[in-house]
């Protein structure tokens, strides 16, 4: 398949077949790809930054502000909130093309706890990932993908599906050659991170880390 006619059909935000989408895009996955990506927004506005996801996005349970919220105040950017409340990262492939029409000049990923909790094979979870990268760089919109936390307390049961997606989304980073922050390894036991009530959504430490990360990449 043509690569420009690929890019023209990425363009549209629609939703081919994804495994054949990473075959194309990414020949080399599971190759050694790097990880640090380029900060040429084109001519998207740099001032603009959204954010994709879940709850942990959106701000449902989370204590205080909303991650987005911070990264706004943080960076002096504006900052769009699409998380979704129970959204898997299949609802980032639908999402992702509405996404790059408001031209933001960064995009910051965060999908994946949903995926474990809802036993999604993490083999599956990269691929939607990857997509969503792969949008994210037709239309020169920088995408920053995160790794989703550790799960704690109520949720503990679900933490080695949340280890397992965590590893296939830095393989989908890697492989889109995509930055990275890597929040299931950063939270380290969760207890300063997560809210005390579930073991999943954020506490206040937490939206506070989850902004910094992110700001330390635009």
């Amino acid at each position: 398949m043509n690569i420009r006619k690929l890019i023209k059909v990425l363009k549209t935000g629609a939703l081919p077949s994804i495994a054949f989408l990473v075959q194309i895009l990414f020949p080399g996955c599971g190759s050694d790809s790097g990880g640090k990506a380029s900060k040429d927004v084109g001519d998207n506005n740099p001032d603009l930054v959204a954010c994709i996801g879940d709850s942990i996005t959106q701000g449902y349970a989370c204590v205080g502000a909303p991650y987005p919220e911070r990264l706004a105040a943080m960076s002096g950017k504006a900052v769009l909130n699409f998380g979704s409340t129970g959204a898997k990262s299949e609802q980032g492939t639908s999402v992702i093309g509405s996404v790059v029409q408001r031209k933001p000049g960064y995009v910051c990923i965060l999908y994946g706890s949903n995926d474990a909790i809802m036993s999604v094979p993490p083999d599956v979870t990269q691929q939607h990932i990857q997509y969503i990268i792969s949008v994210c760089k037709a239309n020169q919109c920088v995408p920053i993908v995160a790794t989703p936390p550790k799960m704690i307390l109520d949720h503990a049961g679900y933490d080695p599906a949340a280890a397992a997606t965590a590893e296939a989304v830095r393989q989908a980073a890697k492989n889109g050659n995509a930055t990275l922050i890597d929040l299931y390894k950063a939270f380290g036991n969760g207890e300063k991170y997560l809210n005390p009530d579930d073991g999943l959504h954020l506490s206040d430490e937490g939206g506070d880390f989850i902004a910094k990360k992110f700001n330390s990449k635009l």
